[in-house]
């Protein structure tokens, strides 16, 4: 009687050898596809996080905010308590800055700038309320990938894209600052904060 050895045929090797590479052609892509997701949903996190800090950044600068006489590096007083829509988007003294710990003595009122540069919205921090030539600012990058950024102030009938508050006005006769962000990818955001000095 003859022994027959049994195996498997080139012909099922290559056929085995087909499916198996098609499986691994999926896995990877569905893996690649994973890692792209993970990165652009990693993105957008980012993003939100850099929008909610910088909203309630502003936020609680704004609400803050007091119409106070300013003096320039050289001593002279400013012409405006409050400006904004033209070099920066905001500008304006604000109180109740905290002293956690009081490590460093510091006084309870702060000179803040919102500007757009560099593709970005930067909180601009002056170290002293009415500074010196080379007192140093404390920037801050708020949000990144920003294409333009505009301001609107708003009262009750009408808008307006520049605002002056006169340095010895203690009124603020608009209600609502808009601020407008139009990011790289095409997106928008427009916030609304309350002006109530």
């Amino acid at each position: 009687m003859i022994r027959r050895e049994s195996g498997f045929t080139l012909v099922e090797m290559l056929v085995a050898l087909f499916i198996f590479s098609i499986m691994s052609a999926g896995a990877m892509s569905a893996m690649f596809a994973s890692i792209q997701t993970k990165d652009r949903l990693e993105e957008a996190v980012t993003q939100v996080s850099e929008i909610e800090t910088a909203r309630a950044l502003m936020k609680s600068d704004i609400s803050n905010l007091i119409l106070r006489p300013n003096r320039d590096p050289y001593g002279n007083k400013e012409l405006y308590a409050m400006t904004g829509g033209v070099e920066t988007l905001l500008t304006f003294t604000r109180t109740g800055r905290e002293n956690p710990g009081g490590l460093e003595k510091r006084g309870s009122i702060q000179r803040v700038a919102y500007v757009f540069e560099d593709d970005a919205l930067i909180r601009r921090a002056f170290a002293v309320d009415n500074p010196a030539p080379l007192t140093p600012l404390r920037d801050r990058v708020l949000i990144q990938n920003i294409e333009n950024a505009s301001v609107e102030f708003e009262d009750e009938l009408l808008s307006y894209t520049q605002l002056y508050v006169p340095a010895d006005d203690d009124t603020l006769k608009v209600n609502i600052f808009v601020l407008n962000l139009k990011f790289k990818d095409g997106r928008e955001l427009v916030q609304k904060f309350e002006l109530t000095p």
